[in-house]
């Protein structure tokens, strides 16, 4: 018993002993593993070594269910500390633009600090992670419509006034068409073509979730961060009414977190015209008249000619035009507050005298995170513009006879240059007048995000946009004009107020089960529009001195006051479905209400679908050296024309005042009927494509094929006069575009110091009339509507006229006098050979609108210098070239002419007819000479260098880039006068060549 005792006592002292040990040696165990805990300190840069703020940078280890996220300081920093050596784990890199990098470790060195460089290289456009897609972001990969993204190169590496210039070129199946040069050019966006014949073509703008209704010169392209554009059904369908022809979607910068980023952009640049027409001088003008009307020299002109008094007009307005571009921003993050602040100061002098223009911007975009649930926001942008200064007209100043005077003994504008003619006034008279042109605009988007707490995944979100611009104009023009004083004093006043008011309920979800992943997007949207405008017409003051400040005073006050008012209701629904992120579909439905439709035809609905197949995450696709990349895109919908002006359906009279013996009697008369059943233009689309990457990346792009079917068309159409009104406005009609568009991106050489990346994209399109309204011939066939110059089966804008077909030479003497004509004279073609020249005699001669555009970017990099070289083309455009036409059939030669190769019996050219009299005719009808007006433009070429980091050294420069940019230096075309660019005929100066040097710096 005693003995057992023992054994058990020294059993447990045993185990006693056994237990501490235990405890010591896990004790000493832990206390080592906390000693040998490691750490990780890295750096992000770009390709260009310049540190990168903001990167998010996650760590994750999935055995042990850990994620930790950081984001990289202001000197591009991140760090990881306590992390159990022996853990497996992985760190993935992110940042918007660039591609993710994932870095991979099987565990560290126990107690090590271990560094890490990691250089994040730019996404390609077509590869780029996220895209704006309307009411929310997607990833390219998930993407089913068709959508096509501006590369930041593109943004950044050019120095671009407007949004248009950004897009020129660089999008496919994007058309701009300046419509005028000088300062403040303005132009014609079109994407994918033509579709209606009366209502409006250009694409609706969206900015920051908002649609914009102001100029597009008044947003700052260095505030923005990304431009996608939606061209097919299901991708514009979002945007139901408005979408039909594409959207533009422009998304601002913001900030990120870390220290404040001080920027700078600034540049100066001169400008020359170029692509002048050359108008005869004052000996060539003096020869062309004595040669067409012998003896009709006036006494001025011959006055003029024989002391040596001429004018080259042109040489007067024109000048070396100076441009300047100032931003300055500021942005960062603190806590959980973003912010990115701006300011733009733009002033330009254009290469005409009166042509000038100056802008001031600023944007404030903020992004606080309130709580965990609730984050607000806002995008406000405030502008002034400043156009002030008559506008001259350049046909007038090419078109004014040289052997008159300008200017007068006393170095002041002649009132009337050509003493015998006063009917003739100075093209430079604008010059004189009193003008001022100034608008101001507030653009704010207001918004608030609530993730629903006991909901993962559900998100609200209201966006309240406030867009208000007043206008203010006004002119005077005095007795130094001839205007004014054969008026005595003219003055003319506008102030307009335009007010955009739009209310966005949008509720989000994103659910993912397994491989499904689920997405829905609904909305509740309420937009108000409305303008007045107030405009006094005066003339009769009694002196110039108080100019429009005196209207009061003027014999004949003259008052107009418009205002009109539209809303739109509107509520959409898409849902987007992937599984495996192999197969994609997206169903989206919208329902607009607007108001400017007739009371039996206010809503539309407008349905799309789209799928998608990403062929590469398939187990067969073939992994192989060639395909790394490929996806099946198909599209249809309908979007919704609203393009139509407000109380359009409404019956209206208008003024038609009376005077009674001596009594002024107020009148009116119908001036339109009202339509209940007039509603919205419908625009199907059907959309195929394909995107693909080759050869692990060095070639990647996408391939679109698409139909459009515009039906029920807004159109004028004519009825009986009984009514006392020509014409009521009606759905009729069907037109159809067909396209093809190609973009292709490819590193042509990608060596460690030198690269070379090449950019192009290619579009088709084709468009024409299907139906008009609906009325046959004896035949079955629909009759054209050849007074608008409408075709079925034709484009929308051709030109209808007679053929030029030569000049009459001197062996087809009798031939030309059958048609009354002589040699030297226009030829115009007999069409239907009956040998008399009628209206059935004309012919379409080519379409006003191009079936080919390309343009082509090459992106050459060494060792901090870059030079990049854009070219783009537009081809099969035919238009009236206005500046060929010659002197007036008058027996009075007063307008000058641009030189040509005249026929003479010693010159007997077929390319122009004879400097005589009627030359131009044939039967009493005028030759209109056309030319083809496709071209090819050097765009742009920009060599820069960004200065590396080690140069910089403890400047506190943390980005310097400096270069130099030539823009429009070289066109190639068959137009022979002025721009084949602009549209001839309207006064518009040509377009001008620019030198630009400037620089970027961060701090």
């Amino acid at each position: 018993m005693r003995e057992n005792q023992l054994r058990m006592g020294l059993f447990l002292a045993h185990c006693k002993k056994i237990f501490f040990m235990l405890i010591f040696v896990l004790c000493v165990r832990d206390l080592t593993a906390q000693e040998l805990v490691s750490s990780i300190k890295g750096l992000v840069e770009n390709e260009k070594g310049e540190f990168l703020q903001g990167v998010t940078v996650v760590l994750k280890n999935d055995a042990r269910s850990l994620k930790q996220t950081v984001q990289t300081d202001s000197k591009g920093l991140f760090i990881f500390t306590n992390l159990d050596p022996q853990e497996p784990f992985e760190i993935v890199v992110s940042y918007v633009g660039y591609e993710t990098q994932v870095i991979r470790r099987s565990k560290l060195n126990p107690g090590n600090e271990e560094s890490i460089l990691i250089s994040l290289k730019i996404a390609e456009a077509s590869m780029q992670s996220v895209v704006v897609v309307g009411y929310g972001t997607q990833k390219r990969k998930d993407i089913t419509g068709a959508v096509s993204s501006v590369s930041k190169d593109r943004l950044e590496k050019n120095p671009n006034l407007n949004i248009a210039q950004v897009l020129q070129g660089a999008v496919p199946g994007f058309m701009v068409q300046q419509t005028s040069a000088g300062a403040a050019s303005s132009e014609e966006l079109m994407i994918r073509g033509r579709k209606s014949i009366l209502a409006a073509n250009n694409p609706l703008i969206v900015v920051d979730g908002i649609p914009y209704g102001g100029q597009l010169r008044d947003i700052n392209v260095n505030d923005i961060e990304s431009i996608d554009v939606l061209k097919d059904a299901s991708a514009a369908a979002i945007y139901g009414s408005r979408g039909a022809n594409g959207v533009v979607i422009v998304t601002t910068r913001t900030g990120a977190k870390g220290k404040p980023v001080v920027s700078y952009d600034g540049w100066y640049s001169t400008q020359e015209a170029v692509n002048v027409p050359y108008f005869m001088t004052a000996q060539e003008f003096y020869d062309f008249k004595n040669v067409r009307e012998p003896g009709k020299m006036t006494a001025s002109e011959q006055d003029n000619f024989d002391n040596g008094r001429t004018v080259n007009w042109a040489d007067l307005v024109l000048r070396t035009g100076t441009s300047q571009q100032h931003n300055v921003s500021v942005s960062g993050g603190f806590q959980q507050t973003k912010y990115f602040i701006g300011g733009s100061f733009l002033d330009v002098k254009g290469v005409s005298l009166n042509d000038k223009y100056r802008r001031f911007t600023t944007r404030i975009n903020l992004d606080t995170k309130i709580t965990s649930w609730l984050t607000i926001g806002t995008r406000t942008q405030l502008s002034f513009d400043d156009r002030s200064g008559s506008t001259i007209n350049w046909e007038d100043v090419l078109r004014t006879n040289p052997l008159t005077k300008a200017y007068d003994d006393n170095g002041e504008l002649t009132i009337y240059p050509w003493p015998e003619y006063t009917d003739i006034g100075n093209p430079l008279e604008v010059i004189n007048y009193a003008n001022t042109d100034k608008a101001f605009q507030v653009v704010t988007n207001n918004y608030a995000i609530v993730d629903i707490p006991f909901v993962k995944g559900l998100s609200y979100r209201i966006n309240t946009g406030v867009r208000k611009t007043t206008a203010d104009t006004a002119t005077y023009i005095g007795r130094n004009t001839k205007t004014g004083l054969e008026a005595r004093g003219v003055a003319n006043t506008a102030r307009t107020i335009d007010d955009n008011l739009v209310i966005e309920n949008i509720v989000s979800y994103e659910k993912r089960l397994g491989m499904h992943q689920l997405g829905a997007t609904g909305l509740y949207s309420y937009e108000k529009n409305t303008s007045s405008t107030n405009v006094v017409n005066a003339s009769g003051f009694p002196q110039d001195f108080l100019g429009y400040y005196s209207i009061a005073q003027a014999n004949l006050i003259t008052p107009v006051y418009r205002y009109y008012r539209t809303d739109l209701i509107s509520q959409m629904v898409r849902l987007n479905y992937s599984y495996d992120s192999r197969y994609l579909i997206t169903l989206t439905g919208r329902r607009d209400g607007y108001s400017g439709f007739g009371a039996l035809n206010k809503w539309g609905t407008f349905p799309s679908v789209a799928i998608g197949w990403n062929l590469d995450q398939e187990k067969f696709f073939p992994q192989n050296s060639v395909f790394d990349r490929l996806k099946l895109r198909a599209s249809y919908g309908k979007n919704g024309n609203q393009a139509v002006t407000a109380y359009e359906t409404i019956s209206r009279l208008g003024e038609n005042n009376m005077v009674a013996l001596t009594q002024a009697l107020p009148g009116y008369v119908p001036v339109k009927l009202g339509q209940d059943n007039l509603g919205w233009e419908s625009t199907s689309i059907l959309n195929i494509g394909v995107d693909f990457g080759l050869l692990k990346g060095r070639l990647s792009g996408d391939l679109n094929m698409y139909r459009t079917s515009t039906s029920a068309l807004l159109l004028d159409r004519t009825i009986s006069l009984v009514h006392g009104i020509s014409s009521i406005t009606q759905n009729i009609g069907e037109t159809e575009n067909k396209g093809i568009e190609l973009t292709l991106t490819g590193k042509v050489i990608d060596a460690k110091g030198f690269k070379w990346t090449a950019s192009g994209n290619l579009s088709y399109i084709k468009n024409k009339i299907v139906s008009l309204y609906g009325v046959r011939d004896a035949n079955g066939k629909e009759i054209d509507d050849v007074a608008n110059k409408w075709f079925i089966g034709k484009p929308i804008l051709v030109n209808f006229d007679y053929v030029f077909d030569g000049v009459w030479q001197q062996d087809q003497a009798a031939a030309a006098a059958e048609w009354g004509s002589q040699p030297g004279f226009a030829r115009l073609r007999d069409a239907d050979g009956n040998k008399k020249l009628d209206a059935n005699d004309r012919q379409v001669i080519g379409q006003r609108d191009p079936k080919f555009l390309w343009g082509l970017s090459n992106s050459f990099s060494y060792k901090g210098f870059n030079l990049e070289v854009f070219i783009h083309g537009v081809h099969g455009v035919t238009r009236e070239n206005r500046m060929l036409q010659d002197a007036s059939a008058s027996s009075e030669v007063r307008r000058n002419v641009l030189e040509k190769n005249w026929w003479t019996p010693q010159n007997p050219t077929n390319g122009f007819y004879a400097n005589a009299i009627n030359a131009e005719k044939m039967s009493g009808i005028s030759a209109v000479l056309y030319e083809d007006a496709s071209f090819i433009r050097v765009r742009d070429i920009s060599l820069s260098y960004d200065f590396p980091a080690g140069l910089l050294g403890k400047t506190g420069i943390s980005r310097l880039r400096a270069y130099l940019t030539a823009r429009n230096l070289f066109t190639f075309t068959d137009w022979t006068a002025s721009d084949p660019e602009l549209n001839v005929g309207r006064g518009s100066l040509p377009l001008q060549r620019e030198l630009v040097a400037g620089v970027n710096l961060s701090f």
